[in-house]
């Protein structure tokens, strides 16, 4: 792990889409090619004398490698549980996420109106894998972190509950599995400054909607810590270099405030020492 704190990135110029580390108003090419996973594998920065490319020329993607996996954490915070009227589970309560849910920074939500009506926002910590971890310990499993980022879990309310008679089954990869409706990045944050930070949950959530303070929150407040939710999940099956885990929301959801997103929307999520991840609802 390296001590360098530095930042890694997708970017698209013109039809190709690269690798690259921000710094200052450009990027330094770490990888002319789609290929993150492999870049946080070496977890290593850009060479000083690698290209660069002014910011202001690229479009920022989702820092999602395609062929990433993504976990997400159900009811990890305690004011969150009691907001939804929900019970903390036994251990950590994980569902997938495809990356092409997500946008990049600066990118457009899409409201995928004909599927929902009730269309809300989860601000959350990113937490990256950087090597293959199976089956690895509480103690251990922070030695498999990369890097953090900025998500948005983007929920439709109305296709969580599917109707089953006069009963009902939970249906996560509708309301979270929508095509654009959640958001990552700017950057993933790599080093051993992002990795104690989890250690030392010295971390905090802001997100704001329309420049309003909904969500502000310590990751003190975790149910599970960093460490219990890759242990967990390590244990069902290998995490690899790229898969990111969305390790909760705090309290302050649209549901709970009965504000769910419009279009024309600002939505932003802060993670502390991080760059702010700024979308729009389309």
């Amino acid at each position: 792990m390296q001590e360098q704190e530095f930042r890694l990135g997708r970017y698209q110029v013109g039809d190709q889409i690269l690798i690259g580390q921000i710094e200052g108003d450009c990027i330094k090419v770490v990888c002319e090619r789609d290929e993150l996973n492999q870049a946080l594998a070496a977890g290593e920065p850009a060479n000083q004398n690698a290209r660069q490319i002014a910011l202001s020329d690229v479009v920022m993607l989702p820092p999602v490698d395609p062929h990433a996996r993504i976990f997400a954490v159900a009811v990890n915070y305690h004011a969150h549980g009691a907001e939804a009227n929900a019970k903390p589970p036994e251990r950590p309560l994980a569902f997938y996420k495809a990356p092409t849910n997500f946008v990049g920074h600066n990118g457009l939500l899409n409201p995928n109106r004909a599927l929902t009506s009730r269309y809300d926002y989860e601000g959350e910590i990113g937490v990256v894998i950087g090597k293959h971890c199976k089956s690895v310990s509480v103690v251990d499993a922070l030695d498999y972190v990369v890097g953090i980022c900025a998500l948005n879990d983007g929920s439709a309310r109305d296709l969580t509950r599917l109707p089953a008679g006069q009963s009902w089954w939970p249906d996560w990869t509708a309301a979270k599995g929508l095509d654009e409706a959640s958001a990552l990045g700017p950057a993933i944050t790599c080093g051993t400054k992002a990795v104690d930070a989890l250690r030392n949950r010295s971390l905090t959530i802001t997100t704001r909607l329309n420049g309003e303070v909904v969500q502000d929150c310590s990751m003190k407040e975790m149910i599970f810590s960093t460490e219990e939710i890759i242990a967990t999940l390590s244990s069902y099956m290998a995490l690899l270099p790229g898969d990111i885990i969305a390790t909760g929301t705090p309290a302050g959801v649209g549901i709970a405030r009965n504000r769910f997103l419009i279009s024309g929307d600002d939505l932003s999520v802060e993670v502390s020492g991080l760059d702010i991840l700024r979308v729009k609802v389309a």
